[in-house]
C-alpha cells in the first residue's frame, strides 16, 4: 500500500515563534533545533520541518494528538536531503518499507510532501 501527505504552511506565521522557546521544545527535537540553528533559524527551514511532520501525520491519517510530535524527526543526510526518523510509540506502531520525504519553501510558503510505502 501507498499512503501520501502534504501540508503548506505561511512562513512568516513563525516570526513571532522563532523567539519562544516553549515552542521550540514543543515541537522540535535537540537535532531539529541544531539544524534549525546552522541554518541561521531560516524561518523557510522551521516552516519546512514543522509541514513534513504535520504531512506525515496525515498519510498515516492521525491526528498530532495521537503521537507525540517529537516522535516524529526531520532530519538531513549529508546532501541535505530530509528524511523522516520515528521514535517511540510510533516507531512501533508504524510498520513501513520506506518514506520519501520532500520539502520545498517559496514566497510566503513552505510545502512537504510524503509518500510511504507499507
Amino acid at each position: 500500500m501507498i499512503s501520501h501527505g502534504i501540508d503548506l504552511v505561511e512562513i512568516s506565521r513563525f516570526q513571532k515563534l522563532i523567539h519562544d522557546e516553549h515552542f521550540l521544545h514543543k515541537y522540535f527535537t535537540e537535532k531539529e533545533q541544531a539544524y534549525i540553528e546552522s541554518r541561521g533559524n531560516n524561518l523557510a527551514t522551521i516552516a519546512g520541518i514543522y509541514a513534513s511532520k504535520e504531512a506525515f501525520l496525515k498519510a498515516i491519517r492521525k491526528r498530532m494528538n495521537v503521537y507525540p510530535i517529537l516522535d516524529i524527526e526531520v532530519l538531513h543526510d549529508e546532501e541535505n536531503a530530509p528524511y523522516i526518523v520515528l521514535h517511540h510509540q510510533i516507531k512501533k506502531d508504524i510498520s513501513f518499507q520506506e518514506i520519501s520525504l520532500s520539502i520545498s519553501h517559496d514566497g510566503e510558503y513552505a510545502i512537504a510532501s510524503i509518500v510511504i510505502l507499507f
